[in-house]
C-alpha cells in the first residue's frame, strides 16, 4: 500500500471514530446524541364561569368581548342547542330579523327584535352582546342576518337552525311580542 493509502486510511479511521492505536484515545471523539424532547402541549385555558348575576335567559345587551372569528368558525346553531342553553339560563342574545307583521303572531320570549331590512342601520344595538343567535321563520334570513353581523366584526353571531318553526316543532316557547 502507498504511503497516501496509508494516511487516507488512517485519517478516515480517525474522522469515523475508529482508531487503530488503542493507547492513543481519539481528541474528539463523536459523543452520543441526545433522543429527541418530545414536544410540549398547548396549555389550555378553561373559559371564565358564568356570573350567577350575568345568568339569564335572554337578555338584549349583555355586555361582554366580541369572540374570535375562530372560536365561532360555524353560522348555524343547532335548535335543539340553543333551546337547552336558553332553558339553562345561558346569556345568549335572540335576534328576530323577522318583518313586524310576523313577529305579531309571536316570538320567542326575551328576544330582540330587528327586522333584516333594518339590520343594517341598527346593527349596534347588538354590538356589546356576548353571543347572538340571529333566528327568522325557517333559517334562510337569519343566516344573512348573521352573515351581515360577522361582516361588521361580531364574529359571537349565528343562526338558529330552522327558525322560529323548528323552535315551535321542538315545544320551544312563544309569545306575543311586547307592546
Amino acid at each position: 500500500m502507498g504511503i497516501f493509502s496509508k494516511v487516507a486510511e488512517k485519517l478516515v479511521d480517525r474522522l469515523s471514530g475508529r482508531s487503530n492505536d488503542s493507547r492513543a484515545p481519539l481528541a474528539h471523539a463523536p459523543k452520543p446524541a441526545a433522543p429527541p424532547k418530545p414536544p410540549s402541549p398547548p396549555a389550555k385555558t378553561a373559559p371564565p364561569p358564568v356570573p350567577a348575576s350575568k345568568a339569564v335567559a335572554v337578555v338584549a345587551g349583555s355586555e361582554g368581548p366580541v369572540a374570535d372569528g375562530d372560536a365561532l368558525a360555524t353560522l348555524d346553531a343547532g335548535c335543539q342547542e340553543v333551546k337547552e342553553r336558553v332553558e339553562a339560563g345561558e346569556p345568549v342574545v335572540l335576534l328576530d330579523v323577522r318583518e313586524p307583521d310576523e313577529t305579531a303572531r309571536g316570538v320567542i320570549p326575551g328576544a330582540v327584535l330587528i327586522p333584516l331590512s333594518q339590520l343594517e342601520a341598527r346593527w349596534r344595538e347588538v354590538e356589546k352582546c356576548n353571543e347572538i343567535i340571529c333566528y327568522c321563520a325557517a333559517g334562510k334570513r337569519s343566516l344573512t342576518a348573521a352573515k351581515m353581523l360577522r361582516e361588521r366584526g361580531l364574529f359571537n353571531a349565528t343562526s338558529l337552525e330552522g327558525g322560529i318553526a323548528a323552535w315551535s316543532n321542538l315545544g320551544g316557547k312563544v309569545a306575543l311580542p311586547p307592546r
